[in-house]
């Protein structure tokens, strides 16, 4: 009987020295009798106990491992989110190219009255080819004083403008008389002298005077300016667009018809 339990013990204990695990439920125990202790007494049924319960708790640690393992590297991957169908463009935002802006009216393009003239009348144009666009009215050829002129007014919005042509036909003088068309800096029909000065606080402008008469001219960089005539208030009645030199030497010398 002593023998038998011997034998038992060393079976046991040689169970407890390798675990393998193949596949993923199947384990494999491998067994490798260790040397003897020769001269030891090993109590029977005591070690073989031991081994036994190191070798089920070896086997169940064994399985949860593999169990974790297995089943992770077979988990799905997340599929990716759905992308938002367009709904169109944001709100207030155009679904196509802008379409093109209308041509501005007439009215639109009266501009302001500057030292190059107004709208269609620019300084230097044709008298044949403002006849036939946008048109003239009250076209007067020669006159007592300035035979070799000619006078017209312009028409629609810009009939309170007064155009002089040289003989050649070019448009050289333009006078505006009208109370709606300002100039680019903002001086209009009834603008005081203090206003003009402080408007046009950085054009070289001059004060005029012939007799009981009285204007203000401002010359831009180019040579042309604006002659406002006044009033004995001291308020703009007319202005009157060419060459700054000129201007200044025809209204000194009193000829009013700017020959």
């Amino acid at each position: 009987m002593v023998r038998d339990s011997r034998q038992s013990c060393r079976l046991c204990e040689s169970a407890s020295n390798g675990v393998t695990l193949s596949g993923r439920n199947s384990l494999i125990l491998s067994f490798a009798e260790p040397p003897r202790n020769r001269g030891l007494v090993t109590r029977p049924g005591i070690r073989c106990t031991e081994s036994v319960k190191r070798i089920g708790a070896l086997i169940v640690v064994t399985l949860l491992a593999a169990g974790a393992t297995g089943c992770g590297s077979h988990k799905q991957a997340a599929a990716p989110p759905a992308t938002p169908a367009w709904s169109g463009p944001p709100s207030g935002q155009p679904s196509g190219p802008a379409s093109a802006s209308a041509s501005p009216s007439p009215s639109a393009v009266l501009v302001e009255f500057s030292v190059d003239g107004i709208g269609p009348y620019q300084l230097g144009a044709s008298l044949t080819a403002l006849k036939a666009t946008p048109g003239l009215d009250a076209v007067t050829a020669g006159g007592q004083n300035c035979p070799d002129n000619t006078v017209a007014q312009g028409t629609g919005d810009w009939k309170d403008v007064q155009l002089h042509f040289h003989k050649d036909g070019s448009l050289f003088l333009a006078v505006n008389r009208s109370t709606s068309i300002p100039t680019p800096s903002g001086a209009w029909l009834g603008t005081t002298l203090a206003q003009l000065k402080t408007i046009y606080a950085s054009v070289p402008g001059e004060s005029l005077a012939r007799g009981t008469g009285t204007a203000f001219l401002v010359t831009t960089q180019s040579g042309r300016g604006i002659l406002f005539d006044l009033s004995g208030s001291q308020q703009v009645t007319d202005m009157v667009a060419g060459d700054g030199t000129y201007l200044k030497a025809t209204y000194l010398s009193g000829a009013a018809d700017y020959c």
